[in-house]
């Protein structure tokens, strides 16, 4: 049972730690995208730089998501490997 448990505080502390990685990330682009257009005052809205914004944090969302599945699988695997293992004699 304890290994149960410090599977899943692993996974938490894992989904978090990755969770605010990834919005520490999409901050970055969003302020870098911002920043941008307060250097260049009278450019217009360029849409190849928004569906590159967009494409971005969807990279970081899907990233988050694989680390998740990662995290998940080696909860499991680790659950798993340490079931007590039933002799079938």
């Amino acid at each position: 049972m304890i290994k149960v448990l410090d599977a899943v505080r692993s996974v938490l502390e894992s989904t978090v730690k990755s969770g605010t990685v990834r919005v520490e990330n999409i901050h970055n682009l969003v302020v870098d995208y911002a920043r941008g257009f307060v250097d260049n005052e009278d450019k217009e809205v360029d849409r190849d730089s928004i569906y590159q914004l967009v494409r971005d944090i969807t990279a970081e969302i899907g990233g988050f998501a694989d680390d998740v599945l990662d995290v998940a699988e080696d909860a499991r695997d680790t659950v798993k490997d340490s079931a007590p293992k039933i002799s079938k004699e």
